[in-house]
């Protein structure tokens, strides 16, 4: 497979350098202003489609376990339909919630051009620290645009979403300002770096109420620490990081009356009372046993909302667990049967799959990146809800394009040598 490089001519087309200045407005608007971040996609995506004459020469890397899985999860989608008895209602929200899948080639192969991923990242991280100054200024101050108005340390400071959506992307920030920390040569910088993924931490464990952030946290460092350790040096950093974190958990008196919570909720979850932990238990076992009553083809699309509250009786769990059962893994499964449940696995491996032969630091972002997919995926629907829909489709183009058309432009370039 030969790589085609985007040459200074093809840089020039108006419609090619619109399309990539939109991505790299939803790469910055996602987190903060979810309105601005759709118009930025759509005009990307079409202007992307425009464009594609440009692209198309390395079209043969739409074969990618990416772009099958994506594509191939929306194909299910559709063919769900068929034979779905949900209402119109409850399928057509599934083809809109399901929608960013269809943008993923277009996306990933806008993406080949370096200056531009860069500036995709600089973007996301730039309004990440928008956001993590917003969190230590609400401590002071009631900012405007902060979603929680709470005054003081310890408090939830939610800047924008929910802090599940806020802590999944800040645990994700926190090892690209590691990974940046590691590869420059500038001890001063390295140190700064260094601070500013200690504030991120801390920003999880001391300034939310997100259980799923402390977890999500954990699983990122410590698959950052896994995949960089090598040698005595290594090992110290790795040991720095894990006394940071368990550090900022045992002095924070929220995380331990959030764990508290959780157990007291998980050893009561068979009573049926309306908690987030207790509630995600029922949601899981409910949910499974109606998986395997149809294990092969599932149920069909936009079963689940109608089909769960035929299954859970109990005063008020309708309209409790209708939405989505809070595990990405089950929905596919459930509505779209073993097909829908592996495509996704696939999805969600697919960057560590084409990381195979790839520098270390391109590697440890991949795994760190589907480690965070995979976890989340167990006690949330990542595809489903909207903000952090944004941010796992749009990674994923990102991880996965500067993965695929790196190692294929260094093929093109030691074939020229």
């Amino acid at each position: 497979m030969n790589f085609h490089p985007i040459s200074s001519v093809d840089e020039k087309s108006k419609m090619y350098v619109a399309a990539m200045v939109m991505l790299v407005v939803a790469y910055f608007a996602f987190p903060v202003a979810m309105g601005l971040a759709y118009a930025a996609m759509v005009f990307a995506f079409l202007l992307g489609l425009a464009s594609w004459k440009i692209i198309w020469p390395n079209s043969e890397l739409l074969k990618s376990p990416l772009v099958l899985a994506s594509v191939g999860l929306y194909l299910m989608v559709a063919i769900g339909w068929l034979y779905s008895s949900a209402s119109w209602d409850d399928a057509k929200l599934h083809f809109s919630k399901y929608a960013k899948l269809i943008i993923i080639p277009v996306f990933f192969l806008l993406l080949q051009n370096f200056r531009w991923r860069k500036s995709c990242v600089a973007a996301f991280m730039g309004s990440m620290a928008f956001i993590l100054l917003s969190v230590y200024a609400n401590v002071f101050w009631q900012l405007p645009w902060s979603k929680t108005q709470n005054l003081g340390w310890g408090q939830d400071h939610t800047v924008i979403g929910d802090y599940i959506t806020q802590n999944i992307m800040m645990a994700f920030f926190t090892v690209l300002v590691l990974e940046k920390a590691v590869s420059v040569q500038s001890r001063g910088y390295q140190l700064f770096l260094g601070a500013v993924a200690l504030a991120a931490v801390v920003a999880v464990t001391q300034l939310s109420n997100g259980r799923t952030g402390y977890v999500l946290l954990l699983v990122v460092l410590g698959m950052y620490a896994l995949m960089w350790a090598r040698g005595a040096k290594q090992w110290l950093a790795i040991g720095a990081i894990a006394c940071a974190v368990a550090a900022s958990l045992a002095t924070s008196d929220k995380v331990h009356q959030r764990l508290e919570e959780a157990i007291t909720e998980a050893r009561n979850s068979d009573a049926m009372e309306i908690t987030s932990i207790g509630g995600r238990i029922n949601f899981w076992k409910n949910t499974l046993e109606m998986t395997l009553e149809k294990p092969i083809t599932g149920w069909g699309t936009g079963e689940y909302h109608a089909q769960w509250c035929v299954h859970v009786t109990k005063e008020g769990w309708c309209e409790f667990g209708r939405w989505h059962p809070h595990n990405q893994y089950l929905f596919f499964w459930m509505e779209h049967g073993i097909l829908g449940l592996a495509l996704f696995i696939v999805l969600v491996l697919s960057p560590i799959w084409m990381t195979r032969q790839m520098p270390a630091s391109s590697r440890r972002m991949a795994w760190c990146f589907s480690a965070l997919f995979a976890v989340n995926s167990l006690i949330n629907a990542p595809l489903w809800s909207s903000r952090e829909s944004h941010f796992f489709v749009l990674m994923l183009c990102l991880v996965c394009a500067g993965i695929s058309f790196q190692r294929e432009q260094d093929k093109d370039m030691l074939q020229r040598a």
